[in-house]
């Protein structure tokens, strides 16, 4: 009599099993759809997640897809809907261009975490530069690109440079990062922006007043700017 249930529970417990497989292969993904990409194709996209029209709707899981899609430079944070009746849906939120870094005759664009986005060479050359530059090399010297990005973003936080101006940073270290708005060096250092800046109004404030003519304004001491006249 036992052995007659257990028999039956197996039997109920393996159509269940059968069932419940059947439903899931059934539910494929039908449609996928995509929002908030400007810079991204839809087909970029559908490479770095991995799935297509068809495969399961189920596995992988959500959030095994949205590590696929953080993998991308370009998506900042992705949310990703999983409908029953099959339809897959995307909605990308991109990071945001804040320069170009330009070393060796490469050109890459870089978001404001100092994370390349993408190889701008091709580009950059048929286009117009729309963004301030950055001569620091974004691969073998991440440590002085993310110093320049941080003054980047202090500067335009500031209000201190205009959209028309030509911003260029370039260093060999922290230390030695330079500022030039139109062609103007502010050699700044590394780090204690508020400061230094609020020292460099003053002085530039003092320097247009007497009109004089200045080769660099060096921001990096704590106790002094210095200010070299032109020869």
């Amino acid at each position: 009599m036992k052995n007659k249930k257990w028999i039956i529970l197996i039997m109920f417990l393996t159509i269940i099993g059968v069932s419940v497989f059947l439903v899931f292969k059934n539910l494929t993904i039908k449609q996928m759809s995509f929002a908030g990409n400007k810079n991204l194709t839809e087909m970029e996209i559908r490479s770095g997640i991995g799935v297509k029209e068809g495969d399961s709707i189920i596995y992988p899981s959500s959030r095994t897809l949205y590590e696929r899609l953080k993998k991308i430079p370009w998506i900042k944070d992705a949310i990703i809907r999983k409908d029953l009746s099959g339809t897959l849906t995307v909605y990308i939120k991109e990071s945001t261009p804040v320069a170009i870094a330009i070393v060796n005759g490469s050109a890459y664009l870089i978001d404001y975490e100092a994370q390349v986005l993408e190889d701008f060479t091709e580009k950059v050359q048929n286009s117009q530069i729309f963004l301030p530059v950055i001569q620091i090399d974004p691969f073998k010297n991440k440590i002085t690109l993310n110093e320049a990005i941080k003054l980047l973003n202090f500067i335009n936080s500031k209000g201190y440079v205009k959209s028309q101006d030509e911003i260029v940073i370039k260093g060999n270290d922290p230390n030695s990062l330079t500022l030039y708005i139109n062609g103007f060096p502010i050699i700044v250092g590394k780090g204690d922006f508020e400061l230094k800046f609020a020292k460099y109004i003053v002085v530039n404030t003092e320097i247009q007043k007497r009109g004089l003519n200045v080769q660099y304004i060096d921001l990096r001491f704590p106790d002094r700017v210095i200010v070299k006249p032109a020869e």
